[in-house]
């Protein structure tokens, strides 16, 4: 039997991994409804902006799907790949995300690259960050009264799960 408080976690957790991964599939849909309706031409960046989006949403996706195995079995840690996986996670996005500006910059200074960003493609650009940020670093996203309460009683943002986690595992797989 599963105790109240772990069946909360589970749902949450289920929630969080299943909205991740709708979010995957509908935002880019949004995004081609918006842009066939506005019939814009470059779209280059804002399907550039979305990639690096959904990327990092399917990175979430596979997270949140780790967390709540190791839920569902008391007992079981990451598997051990969780670090190595995360960690270069970590990089490939911070690279992916510095090539979005210098992508900006290229077609400033060659006609030979379409990159005309927007502010649309920029604000979809910037959704990547955040989620970057959000799930790698700070947790930005406050969406229950749990998270409220931390925020209004220490006056500061948590870290992220994610971080948390792989905080966790580094320091438990050091040889002494």
């Amino acid at each position: 039997m599963i105790s109240p408080s772990r069946q909360t976690i589970i749902r949450r957790l289920l929630y969080l991994r299943n909205w991740e991964f709708f979010n995957i599939f509908w935002l880019p849909i949004c995004l081609f409804v918006a842009l066939t309706a506005r019939n814009i031409l470059d779209w280059q960046p804002y399907a550039f902006g979305m990639l690096l989006t959904c990327a990092i949403l399917a990175q979430g996706v596979l997270y949140w799907h780790l967390k709540l195995q190791t839920i569902y079995k008391t007992g079981t840690t990451f598997p051990g790949y969780f670090s190595d996986l995360f960690s270069f996670f970590n990089w490939a996005n911070v690279i992916l995300l510095f090539s979005y500006p210098a992508l900006i910059f290229c077609d400033q200074i060659t006609p030979l690259v379409n990159f005309r960003a927007s502010i649309g493609s920029n604000l979809i650009f910037l959704l990547a960050v955040l989620e970057y940020i959000n799930y790698f670093h700070y947790q930005l996203s406050h969406d229950n009264l749990n998270d409220l309460r931390y925020l209004f009683k220490f006056r500061k943002i948590r870290r992220s799960p994610l971080f948390m986690d792989l905080l966790r595992n580094q320091k438990g797989n050091r040889k002494p």
